[in-house]
């Protein structure tokens, strides 16, 4: 097994991510990021939550914001998940509607309280700032989080074991002709 196959799907994404980020790939950042809350609100709450909101927004409210220097909502977060994933934009149906605030970003050391203050001027209380890394870094320390207390909670163990035998799996070419070569032995006989 190559230590490609060994590395958690999470990992992959939040490398991927990394990657990202060094190359100024702004908006591939950010949709691996929100891909990966978004999968990790999925494998956490599963069946329990059936709506995609909620469970995005439990999972900011109880393991991103508190644990971050994020400043803005969960709705916020939502929001803007649904804005990048959806139109790569930055506006949601949410934010349109005055029930979330728009978020904008920076990158690295960019501080982004002037375009902030800009804005605030033509579209007072609409937006709000985050910084690109704290989110990633929000993210990432949220999947530790839910990885170390699924060592001690027996039902969250099982739930996030259920949903990572759903997710997609790299199998080497050899490893996977054998894998399928067994398959067809074990059902033809």
């Amino acid at each position: 097994m190559s230590d490609f196959e060994k590395k958690s799907t999470f990992a992959k994404i939040f490398e991927a991510a990394a990657l990202c980020r060094q190359q100024g790939l702004d908006v591939p950042m950010l949709v691996l990021v929100y891909t990966a809350l978004d999968t990790l609100a999925w494998a956490l709450y599963n069946e329990n939550v059936s709506k995609v909101g909620e469970r995005f927004i439990s999972l900011c409210d109880t393991y991103v914001i508190p644990t971050s220097d994020i400043n803005c909502t969960a709705l916020d977060l939502y929001a803007a998940r649904c804005s990048i994933l959806h139109t790569l934009g930055w506006e949601s149906e949410l934010s349109k509607k005055g029930k979330a605030k728009a978020v904008i970003y920076s990158f690295g050391t960019d501080d982004p309280a002037l375009a902030l203050a800009t804005l605030e001027i033509t579209n007072p209380g609409q937006f709000v700032a985050v910084k690109a890394d704290d989110l990633l870094r929000a993210a990432q320390k949220a999947v530790e989080t839910v990885a170390a207390l699924a060592s001690t909670d027996k039902e969250l163990a099982q739930r996030l074991s259920l949903a990572s035998g759903k997710q997609y799996r790299t199998i080497e070419s050899g490893a996977a002709d054998q894998m399928f070569a067994a398959f067809i032995q074990r059902n033809l006989s």
